[in-house]
């Protein structure tokens, strides 16, 4: 298995149409699945990206893409019908983002993005962008640090509010969690919620029946492991319930979450292999672990999934799947063509008994 890390996204719109969005160099390639007609189209949308674009579908179909070009400028297209409609956002160029993130809420866009604030120091400023009659506002949702690598944000929609998980390091990393209130478009103290002071890497978050599910990476022993956390979670309350170890001390990659079939997944690439285990509880116990079979001899890609159906039942941001013209997820569902893989016990420290006694 070769796992990809292509910019993909996948969009399904209300009557099953599928669009794939492939990030190549500086083109955005756009593929079309057409179900009422079974016909499939393939075209470049745009050639003038410089690293970073994300895409957005409304309850109406339509499509919203937003990109950084060459010349540093936020370039936003609208996709409807059949039409592409094409709009510069920023006035002058701006620096180098990092994360982009489009999101749209009654009509109106939302843009989040990381700038580098000071190489020095390894600081970086949050931005978060929206329109409100017929103008830009601008807040800064945060300054932040970073130990060694800049973690992508996580950025949950609804019930009238935005809630946004990131990393910052003040003397330990940690993730933190910031919701921004729709009706009076204000965003509150921040809250810290990893607690341990081992290093981590990779955030996914969830919400569901008043849960927020949390998974990450956190160093130890030299290697990684898949960290799972869940929140009571409502408006202005919020509770720590539980914190699990999820994966075996390894090189786990990240970690998704995904609830279906009133089970939640928790999914992660490890070595040349997908990796998954689920809950029937809401997290409260965990299965074994599965290797899912076909992921070892087909290339993996992990997906940014958008669909216009709300559906209890299916809930996810991300998926692994195989990186082919015949689209399929992996590492959740059926277990089929799986095997388990034994959940390692940690090693304790043994000391002999001769140690000799501490001197000073």
């Amino acid at each position: 298995m070769t796992y990809y890390t292509d910019r993909m996204v996948l969009v399904r719109d209300s009557i099953e149409n599928i669009d794939l969005f492939r990030l190549m160099g500086e083109k955005i390639r756009r593929y079309h699945f057409d179900k009422k007609n079974l016909s499939n189209t393939e075209i470049d949308i745009t050639n003038e990206v410089y690293k970073e674009y994300d895409v957005y579908i409304d309850q109406d179909d339509t499509i919203y893409l937003i990109y950084q070009n060459k010349d540093l400028d936020l370039i936003l297209l609208i996709l409807k019908e059949g039409k592409v409609e094409k709009i510069k956002l920023t006035e002058e160029s701006l620096p180098e983002v990092y994360y982009l993130n489009l999101i749209v809420e009654e009509g109106a866009p939302h843009v989040f993005y990381f700038i580098l604030e000071s190489e020095k120091e390894r600081s970086y400023r949050i931005y978060h962008h929206y329109v409100e009659e017929d103008k830009w506002i601008t807040n800064i949702v945060d300054h932040v640090r970073v130990r060694e690598y800049l973690n992508p944000m996580s950025i949950y929609t609804g019930e009238g509010e935005i809630l946004l998980a990131y990393y910052d390091y003040v003397d330990e990393e940690h993730i933190f969690l910031k919701k921004f209130n729709l009706d009076n478009k204000s965003w509150n103290e921040r809250k810290q919620l990893t607690e341990s002071s081992f290093n981590k890497l990779y955030i996914d978050l969830l919400y569901h029946n008043y849960k927020l599910h949390l998974v990450y990476c956190q160093y130890e022993e030299g290697n990684l492991q898949v960290k799972y956390e869940r929140y009571k979670y409502d408006r202005d309350y919020m509770e720590k319930e539980c914190e699990e170890e999820i994966s075996n001390l390894e090189s786990p990659q990240d970690p998704t979450l995904i609830y279906f079939d009133d089970r939640l997944w928790i999914i992660w690439i490890e070595r040349d292999s997908v990796l998954s285990r689920f809950s029937e509880d809401g997290g409260d116990t965990w299965s074994s672990i599965y290797l899912w079979r076909d992921s070892k001899r087909h290339n993996i890609v992990r997906y940014k999934y958008l669909s216009v159906h709300e559906d209890d039942k299916t809930i996810l941001n991300y998926s692994f799947g195989k990186f082919s013209t015949n689209l399929s997820f992996i590492g959740f569902g059926p277990l089929k063509n799986t095997e388990i893989v034994p959940l390692k016990k940690k090693s304790l420290l043994k000391l002999p008994k001769d140690l000799p006694r501490i001197k000073i």
